[in-house]
């Protein structure tokens, strides 16, 4: 349960200056990126074996890398409006994840 907490926080912290890319600019959201794949692999990796829904943890982390790997092409090419769609899609669908997760580990302890 603690370590859910103190991940869920800075995570929740990170989703919600991830999605104020206008306010915060662009370096800001790439550093800001950086830290939250880095609590997300230090969490899997700390937290693997306490999953309670295997499919839903790691479709929220594909969700992550998905979001990562488009925000990576969108900065090295500009016009292709699939790749921002699927970037915004896969970022949503993470925090909604993240959130489903984390809840469902709260109320099933």
């Amino acid at each position: 349960m603690k370590k859910n907490v103190l991940f869920l926080v800075p995570m929740l912290i990170v989703a919600v200056l991830l999605f104020m890319l206008r306010a915060t600019g662009m370096k800001v959201h790439i550093a800001v990126s950086v830290v939250g794949l880095v609590l997300l692999v230090s969490y899997t990796l700390a937290t693997k074996k306490e999953w309670r829904n295997p499919a839903l943890e790691i479709l929220q982390r594909v969700c992550y890398g998905i979001a990562i790997i488009t925000g990576v092409v969108l900065i090295n090419v500009y016009g292709i409006a699939v790749v921002s769609i699927v970037h915004k899609i896969s970022a949503v669908l993470f925090a909604i994840l993240l959130i489903v997760c984390e809840i469902q580990k709260v109320v099933k302890k």
